[in-house]
């Protein structure tokens, strides 16, 4: 996953659309699964009342990406791929302020899947 903040200078909705129209084009052969998650100041708005009656604050983060691949060479190999090296990269540097960027790595491991408690996992922690 990596959480982002927008590169303020631009507007916003340039960025929603670039995101979900032109970078799914390009990144999508890079990856298994490729998720955007959008935090826009109305759904910032709505999450205040929760985090202040917990007081836990809410990630400062506009968005996030999300990227499912087979192996963890598949995501080197993504980001490292000349396609990636010279269509998007420029564009992220322009949209995405570089230094926001935070990036954590690990595996998925489902614990209820429709409603149901999963009982058998592909590995143990």
């Amino acid at each position: 996953m990596a959480f982002t903040l927008w590169n303020h200078k631009i507007y916003p909705g340039t960025h929603f659309f670039y995101l979900t129209t032109m970078y799914p084009r390009n990144e999508g052969s890079l990856t298994f699964v490729y998720i955007q998650f959008h935090t826009t100041s109305e759904f910032k708005l709505l999450g205040k009342k929760m985090s202040d009656a917990v007081d836990r604050p809410m990630l400062d983060y506009d968005g996030m990406g999300d990227f499912y691949v087979h192996s963890y060479q598949d995501f080197e190999d993504a980001f490292l791929d000349p396609e990636y090296l010279e269509t998007i990269r420029p564009d992220e540097l322009k949209l995405i302020d570089m230094n926001s960027i935070r990036v954590t790595i690990g595996v998925e491991y489902i614990v209820i899947d429709q409603g149901k408690l999963v009982e058998k996992h592909e590995r143990d922690f």
